[in-house]
Parts: C-alpha cells; sequence; structure tokens
C-alpha cells in the first residue's frame, strides 16, 4: 500500500507516535542546546531543512493527538539522557506539544484486549504504546486521521488493518 502522505489534502487529525517527536525534540537538543551526545540519535530528522518539512506537515492538519502511553515511553527515554539536561528535554517536549496544540487521549488495556484473542495477539505483538496509537486511529477515523510514526512494524499493522499511517522518513524526505 503506498504511503497516505496527500500534499493537496487538509487532514483533520495527526496522531503522533513517540518517534516523529523525539526526532524533533533530539534536533532541538542537539542544535539549540548542544547535545552532542544526542546527534547520534538523529536519523531522520538531522538537518532543518527535514524539520522543516516535518514541522510543515504536521502544521497542515487541524489537529494533532497521541496517546498517554507516548508520553509515558518519552518519559523512559528522558530518563536514560544526561540527568542535568532533562528538565530542558521535558521543556522541549512540552513547547513541542504546545506549538503543535496536542492533545493526549487515554486508552485503557481493558480497551486494547477487549478484541478476545485477536486483540491480546495484538498487544503481546505490538505492545501497548501501538495498539493504543491504532485504537485512536480507530476512534477518529471517521475524521480523516492519519497515523505518524517511525516504526516498520506499526506502519504493516495500521496498513493491514485499512488505517491510514505514514512513516516520518517519507514525511523528511519529501520533494518540494
Amino acid at each position: 500500500m503506498p504511503s497516505s502522505i496527500r500534499t493537496t489534502d487538509k487532514r483533520e487529525l495527526l496522531i503522533l507516535d513517540t518517534g516523529p517527536i523525539r526526532e524533533m525534540v533530539t534536533f532541538h537538543a542537539v542544535e539549540q542546546y548542544g547535545f552532542e551526545r544526542l546527534r547520534d540519535d538523529l536519523q531522520l530528522v538531522s538537518d532543518p531543512e527535514s524539520y522543516g518539512r516535518c514541522n510543515k506537515f504536521i502544521a497542515s492538519f487541524m489537529k494533532k493527538t497521541t496517546s498517554a502511553s507516548v508520553v509515558a515511553e518519552l518519559n523512559y527515554w528522558i530518563r536514560k539522557t544526561e540527568p542535568t539536561g532533562q528538565v530542558r528535554l521535558w521543556n522541549r517536549v512540552y513547547e513541542e506539544f504546545r506549538e503543535m496544540g496536542m492533545d493526549e487521549e487515554v486508552v485503557k488495556l481493558v480497551e486494547m484486549a477487549s478484541a478476545g484473542e485477536m486483540g491480546l495477539a495484538l498487544l503481546t505483538r505490538l505492545g501497548p504504546v501501538d495498539v493504543s496509537l491504532m485504537g485512536l486511529a480507530r476512534l477518529h477515523a471517521k475524521e480523516g486521521s492519519l497515523v505518524l510514526t517511525t516504526d516498520d512494524r506499526l506502519c504493516r499493522e495500521c496498513e493491514r488493518a485499512g488505517l491510514h499511517v505514514s512513516h516520518l522518513r517519507d514525511v523528511t524526505l519529501m520533494v518540494r
């Protein structure tokens, strides 16, 4: 299935996974805060042009949301960084969320596993973060929702489930 990116469409809702948020925060941490130890973590948003393309793509959506599980995953990542820079990283996460007008939604574990064995199998295979994002995409399907991720496995599962998804690599490599 081709990428769900349509540059001519004004989609209603973007659902962000941990990867794109982390990439943007890491770019700021390296470029603005001088956190050189994080430079090797930059994979898809590694220069001002790719950051700009990512920002433009995100801004093309009227609303943005993520799962509360993504915030927990960001916490896990930040806790593994240099303790003296953690406050600045959290501040950058806060700024990204504020600038995007990001909403956070809770998808309960009971809801994730409610599809019986199939739901439990997906939860076991992908984990609660990815299953919560798929749950949000299903919940908001009528709003023209799209999941943005850096996770190939989540992309495949979303496509298999008929959910709109784009990989951040496709966004940052878009030619104007």
